[in-house]
């Protein structure tokens, strides 16, 4: 059982921004769906993401694993995009912790599923609270110039919960 499923975005912003490993530092092996690799990878080959979760893959901390469930995958197909379809099937199918999910439509319809989410956001914002990158107002200022749309209210919220917890 994988400790995470992840789609294409998070596993693109993470290596935009040279913090994929963090990945690997919460979650040990994340698995993806195909038609993830092959959107990042593959299509994906000369822009930001591609060698970076390539090497990945071949460091083995990325495992490349098709969904068991071809019909739920058909199901989510008729209002998900086939990596999010993909992520979710696989997500469901092997009990994965945590699916690491960017896309609205795809974060809601997980949720219906029970499953536990994570974004790009979230991971970044931990990540400043337990020391791991001192970087996260520069990290997400660059997301958004890349394309990455982070709402106002979520910006706020990110920064406000990225405060180093005293020990108590």
């Amino acid at each position: 059982m994988p400790a995470a499923v992840s789609n294409s975005t998070p596993l693109i912003s993470l290596s935009v921004l040279g913090h994929l490993e963090l990945l690997r530092e919460l979650y040990g092996e994340v698995w993806i769906p195909p038609s993830v690799q092959r959107e990042v990878v593959v299509a994906g080959r000369g822009r930001s993401g591609s060698s970076e979760v390539a090497a990945a893959i071949g460091a083995s901390w990325i495992r490349v694993v098709a969904p068991a469930d071809e019909q739920l995958v058909a199901r989510l197909r008729e209002r998900l995009d086939l990596g999010e379809a993909e992520a979710i099937a696989l997500a469901l199918t092997t009990d994965a912790e945590t699916l690491v999910i960017d896309e609205i439509k795809g974060r809601r319809t997980a949720a219906d599923y029970g499953i536990n989410l994570a974004g790009t956001v979230g991971i970044l914002t931990d990540a400043a609270r337990d020391g791991k990158i001192d970087t996260l107002q520069a990290d997400l200022d660059h997301l958004r110039q890349f394309g990455v749309r982070i709402s106002q209210p979520l910006y706020r919220w990110a920064l406000d919960n990225s405060q180093r917890q005293p020990n108590r």
